[in-house]
């Protein structure tokens, strides 16, 4: 039987092989990495991919169609002037002094 200070010894040596094989293994694993994701760079260009299509976020388009504004139906006339008012934005000064805003309402 091998004495105890061989065995000591026959460890230490198998641990710097290990060492120098798990080093070995990361520089293979970098190069590699570098190897793929330069592959995926190519592909990306190729088939115009962009990160946010990677992450599953919306794209959007680069030249969108303005929309067009269109007009508000008139809610509101003033019989005596004819002015009008959509509704929207700040009430003319005729709505508001009106006790009776509804008898204004277009339609009704």
């Amino acid at each position: 039987m091998e004495d105890l200070e061989t065995l000591k010894a026959q460890r230490e040596i198998l641990q710097a092989q290990l060492a120098d094989i798990d080093n070995t293994i990361r520089v293979h694993q970098v190069a590699e990495k570098v190897q793929v994701i330069a592959a995926i760079r190519l592909k990306m260009a190729a088939y115009n991919i962009t990160l946010d299509e990677l992450r599953g976020e919306p794209t959007k388009p680069r030249h969108a169609a303005a929309k067009g504004k269109g007009t508000v139906p008139v809610r509101y006339r003033n019989p005596e002037t004819g002015d009008t008012w959509s509704g929207r934005g700040r009430r003319p000064k005729w709505i508001t002094a009106s006790a009776d805003v509804d008898r204004f309402r277009v339609g009704s």
